[in-house]
């Protein structure tokens, strides 16, 4: 076995995800490449890759296993967003049109799934471990987007059912690749424990960031009021919500939501306090994500994950 850490640096590692991704892509039918290789080929900030690279620090990892499980966890991200662009009719991912706009949308659902099949072949390969746990997350990843259809234009949804939602659909995935980097890299169950934890807090953390991207200034790479449109509600609608129910409510359920509706909507949220208290939220989530660790304090896994957390952390 070969160290990770110190011998393969985080960027030398990201470049053999790629390669192994658009050689996975190899095998979809030619059909389905066009709804899948632009966005392959354009990848975002990967970092679920980043995260099975840094729980796997300071073990002892096979490298060539640890690139194959940064391109299932990567794939089955992509997988997931293109099913996610068909349901809420995005029209663009990174830069681009989105997978149903260049393919259409029945052509995008048979290419989710086919990277959904690339990646249990892919698990299945590294062993019964690995495609246990990967056959597992896909399912509750699944039942979270399930989870986040049927929310839609449901004013009465608890931050508690929110809470439930976004563990399944967002935090899976990422203890998925901080559980499987550990289990790469030879660490123990406690360890393993301790970055599920981690991996749980920092999902929610980052989801609720997400979820602040409408009342934030332009550039924040989302389009604006596109949750409020399709009726999918955050943390900051949820808790505007609780607050001032008789307010903010017609308003979401509006015949039409139009600019002047939209604007209307961030300012009873923004007076509300909803938007401060879902920056309070990510930011204690992301504290107890943190803590998670702190046992592990001296390690080089440790140091490795707090960089990734800090490099998603969008508030100051």
């Amino acid at each position: 076995m070969t160290a990770l850490s110190g011998t393969f640096p985080l960027e030398q590692f990201q470049a053999s995800v790629q390669t192994r991704l658009l050689q996975l892509a190899d095998d979809l039918p030619q059909s389905l490449r066009p709804a899948v290789l632009p966005f392959l080929r354009r990848p975002g900030k990967r970092l679920r890759a980043a995260l099975v690279a840094a729980a796997a620090q300071g073990g002892e990892a096979r490298l060539s296993e640890l690139v194959r499980v940064g391109a299932i966890v990567e794939l089955l991200h992509l997988a997931s967003l293109i099913h996610d662009d068909v349901v809420d009719r995005a029209a663009t991912r990174r830069g681009l049109p989105s997978a149903h706009e260049q393919v259409g949308s029945d052509l995008a659902l048979l290419a989710g799934t086919a990277c959904v099949a690339l990646v249990g072949q892919e698990a299945a390969d590294l062993g019964p471990r690995t495609a246990a746990a990967v056959s597992r997350s896909t399912a509750t990843i699944a039942l979270g987007q399930m989870m986040d259809v049927e929310r839609a234009y449901d004013t009465e949804l608890t931050a508690d059912g929110y809470l439930t939602m976004v563990i399944k659909k967002t935090s899976e995935l990422f203890v998925l690749s901080c559980v499987l980097g550990a289990g790469s890299a030879g660490r123990d169950g406690s360890f393993t424990a301790a970055v599920a934890a981690f991996a749980t807090d920092i999902g929610v953390c980052f989801q609720i960031q997400d979820d602040c991207k409408d009342f934030l200034p332009e550039g924040s790479g989302k389009p604006s009021g596109t949750d409020h449109k399709l009726g999918l509600y955050g943390l900051p609608t949820l808790h505007a919500l609780a607050v001032r129910p008789a307010e903010l409510g017609p308003l979401l359920l509006a015949v039409e939501i139009n600019e002047q509706v939209l604007e209307r909507i961030r300012d009873v949220i923004i007076a509300s306090g909803g938007l401060d208290h879902a920056i309070g939220e990510a930011r204690r989530y992301r504290e107890l994500a943190v803590q998670a660790l702190v046992p592990y304090a001296h390690e080089a896994a440790y140091a490795a994950l707090m960089g990734v957390t800090d490099a998603v952390w969008t508030f100051s």
